[in-house]
């Protein structure tokens, strides 16, 4: 990256050392002195600020157990892969404290709280930028987060010819239209060098030599390509970002130059959606009835996966708040968003995470023989929820859910949007896309994949009946409803007898949720 233009490059562990006063609830007001600021016993612990003892039983709301007697909540015990940072993980959704650590994992205790309202407490605050004023580690450019003067005029410039005027704007106003615009600007382009690009004291670019054998391009496409998906500043000038990490560096990055305290942070789900063992722990371990449904359905999408997700914050409103893309406010608790999530590390810029030497090396080379083992490099141990003795949240059981197949195409048609074509072509699939009506939501349809039998009979007079079924992993939410894949086995793909014309019907082997199919959905099958 030319031209760079950054203040300094500061380690995570001392930014978290300079900057923790800016993290930690201590210091916010605490009028009942209990150690629980006032903000978190009103919108995450529901304790009452004004008594160090909300129950009177002699135990200060501030011990670590009891100040779950109000809430409902979900312990875990996992192990994550450094870099972990523990001085920020505990936030308005979790509270977090360490059990053991090696040179290589942390072994976390995290207890989760999924029913807070603090995603919708967001206030905005008119005179940020006098408040804001101190805290320069989270504004200053970095190795990714790039951004030089004449950027930011750039980009304040191209705002405000959209009618955005940053001079004029609240914080909260300001981050909710700059980053839906940024989000806008620049396309999402597949890339790769996220986990396996390091950083010299100078701040320059480099891949390990050990990984470089991954890399499938040559020194001047990796220069260009680096430009697209690690640098904020070359991301806005090219219109072109990468994952959900690239995405992160370019708000991180963008956000700053703006003057918006910003950073990085890095969750993982609840448990590995590809070990059996952990996946069982949801069942056993949640009984809020639709919180399990929520997060079974999600975690059941992410199995053969490596898992993470990256995403920001910033300081909005007197507080750090999550911004997932350009949504403020990102909760913890989320269908699309693994269910639950687990935050396990904070990075001023995302160079300080050095993943090559650890995530990116073990996930590149495929080094699983640690503890870990499987595709994720993180393990739950244990699992376990609680309704607090005060807690007031209802426990429903979930109403049956339903669906109704409506359409029935092949998924390189002409019918399926651009997005279906794209997985079938780039994972040389062969199948169908089935329309699914009946769920309300993106949440409702992972539950009815979750709960329903997905196995479908093509069945057509004369011809051997072909056994299908639809996808948990491969689907997309329209709106109003889900397209869902339909993949063909090798065997169904052989077999499926050209111009003849199937009729589409679920098994419907489970007693709670089925399917339906409109009447004249048939599928007129062709050769390949």
């Amino acid at each position: 990256m030319n031209g760079k233009c950054w203040l300094r490059f500061v380690p995570v562990a001392l930014l978290a050392t300079a900057c923790l006063a800016q993290n930690n609830p201590d210091r916010e007001p605490d009028r009942d002195g209990d150690g629980l600021s006032d903000f978190q016993e009103l919108h995450k612990y529901r304790t009452d600020p004004d008594q160090k003892d909300s129950d009177g039983d002699g135990v200060p709301d501030g011990d670590w157990r009891e100040r779950r007697e109000y809430q409902y909540t979900v312990r875990t015990v996992v192990q994550v892969m450094r870099p972990v940072t523990p001085g920020f993980l505990n936030d308005d959704h979790q509270d977090v404290r360490v059990l053991d650590e090696t040179a290589q994992w942390v072994e976390l205790e995290v207890i989760h709280y999924p029913f807070t309202d603090v995603a919708k407490s967001i206030v905005a605050d008119p005179e940020w930028r006098r408040a804001t004023a101190a805290m320069t580690a989270w504004t200053a450019p970095g190795p990714t987060a790039d951004w030089t003067p004449a950027m930011r005029d750039s980009l304040v410039a191209a705002l405000l010819q959209d009618g955005i005027d940053v001079t004029k704007l609240d914080d909260k106003t300001l981050v909710e239209r700059s980053a839906r615009w940024l989000c806008a600007h620049a396309k999402y382009v597949d890339h790769f060098t996220t986990f396996i690009t390091a950083f010299d004291e100078r701040g320059q670019p480099f891949v390990p030599a050990d990984l470089l054998p991954a890399v499938p391009v040559d020194a001047a496409t990796l220069r260009t390509t680096w430009q697209r998906d690690i640098s904020a500043r070359g991301m806005f000038e090219h219109g072109e970002r990468g994952s959900c990490t690239s995405s992160s560096i370019y708000l991180n990055g963008c956000l700053r130059a703006l003057g918006v305290p910003t950073r990085i942070v890095l969750c993982i789900p609840l448990v590995d959606a590809n070990d059996e063992r952990e996946r069982a722990m949801l069942e056993r371990g949640i009984t809020h009835r639709e919180l399990r449904a929520s997060v079974t359905a999600a975690i059941g999408g992410l199995k053969g996966s490596w898992t993470s997700h990256s995403f920001n914050e910033v300081f909005v409103g007197g507080r750090w708040r999550r911004l997932n893309y350009d949504r403020l406010g990102q909760d913890t608790r989320d269908a699309g968003m693994f269910g639950l999530m687990t935050h396990v590390a904070t990075f001023s810029d995302w160079a300080d995470a050095r993943m090559p030497e650890t995530i990116g090396r073990r996930q590149t080379l495929r080094r699983t023989d640690d503890p870990f083992e499987g595709p994720n490099p993180y393990s739950t141990i244990a699992l376990r929820d609680e309704f607090g003795v005060h807690c007031r949240l209802v426990n429903p059981v979930p109403a049956p859910v339903a669906g109704r197949i409506t359409a029935v195409h092949w998924g390189d048609g002409g019918e399926c949007p651009d997005a279906v074509r794209t997985w079938f072509k780039d994972r040389r699939k062969f199948g169908l896309i089935a329309r699914i009506e009946g769920p309300a939501s993106f949440e409702e349809t992972q539950r009815l994949l979750e709960e329903t039998d997905l196995r479908v009979l093509l069945v057509a007079d004369g011809k051997p009946t072909l056994g299908v079924g639809l996808d948990a992993g491969a689907w997309w939410w329209q709106g109003d409803h889900a397209l869902v894949v339909v993949p063909f086995g090798a065997a169904d793909q052989r077999d499926h007898v050209a111009d003849a014309t199937y009729r589409f019907v679920p098994r419907n082997q489970r007693k709670d949720s089925a399917w339906t199919v409109a009447d004249g959905v048939l599928v007129r099958a062709r050769g390949e």
